[in-house]
């Protein structure tokens, strides 16, 4: 189980929330309401994924434990695409490549960090701390390390 019971009961909150018929399923509209409410936007197409991903018996609505799972998946899909992602976006946006191939130059991070950032670190010590092989070029491990 992927929900703590905090979780479950607001959860169950939110579902008799929107089971405006009090029919024990939710259809998608009513799903997508139940997220909105819960901060989250979701585009039809994701809605019917979500839906078509948990409704066994083919309804399409789901009741309260197809819900659970909905809200489960989201969970596991917003923990798996998270630092790892993200630092990879960082990485590219930097000059290396999606694949963790690739690298950062020296001169690149040391003008993201002072110029466009203004920060007053000494970027270029903890360069030549994390820059293990000393080619002035920071890999994807050493850039996790850097930024870590």
């Amino acid at each position: 189980m992927v929900l703590t019971q905090e979780e479950i009961d607001g959860c169950r909150d939110a579902f008799l929330a929107f089971d405006k018929d009090r029919s024990g399923n939710i259809d998608v509209w009513e799903l997508r309401q139940v997220l909105e409410a819960m901060g989250q936007k979701p585009t039809e197409e994701e809605l019917f994924q979500m839906i078509s991903e948990v409704d066994d018996n083919m309804s399409g609505s789901i009741d309260f434990s197809e819900f659970l799972k909905v809200i489960e998946n989201q969970k596991m899909r917003a923990e798996s695409f998270d630092d790892e992602t993200d630092m990879i976006d960082a990485f590219v946006a930097c000059g290396g490549l999606a694949n963790k191939s690739g690298h950062v130059k020296r001169d690149t991070l040391v003008k993201i960090i002072k110029q466009d950032f203004g920060l007053t670190i000494d970027i270029e010590d903890l360069i030549n701390r994390i820059d293990v092989d000393g080619s002035g070029e920071i890999e994807f491990e050493e850039f996790k390390t850097l930024l870590s």
